[in-house]
């Protein structure tokens, strides 16, 4: 078993929807593929300003768990992510994902498990 992975999952999904629910869904597709087996934890990442467009993107932290080295487990999390999202939203919305990179990983660590504090 590799250690867990952190990466970011962008997706391009309708302006209206909450991202809560999507959220939600991503982790149920990426969890559940029978194909690609892996384990999911997402994180919303809110943006500073949100698109009066149709569609907008979304970004999530994942961290991923699987017996797979990190890049393939980021590949299937693409692949997974993008096949559900464009099943539920049509071929226009889609989904990628890229590694974190090291200098990264400190904030987003925070944004998925909360700031440490000292236990009194």
């Amino acid at each position: 078993m590799h250690p867990p992975c952190m990466a970011l999952l962008r997706v391009k999904a309708p302006a209206e929807l909450d991202p809560h629910v999507l959220e939600a869904a991503l982790t149920r597709a990426l969890c559940t593929d029978a194909e690609r087996p892996l384990t999911a934890e997402l994180e919303w990442l809110p943006a500073w300003r949100s698109g009066r467009k149709r569609r907008r993107r979304y970004v999530f932290v994942v961290v991923l768990r699987g017996a797979q080295p990190p890049d393939d487990l980021i590949r299937a999390a693409q692949r997974s992510a993008r096949r559900a999202v464009k099943g539920m939203f049509g071929p226009k919305c889609s989904a990628r994902a890229r590694p974190a990179d090291h200098r990264e990983v400190p904030a987003l660590w925070c944004s998925v498990r909360g700031t440490p504090h000292r236990a009194s």
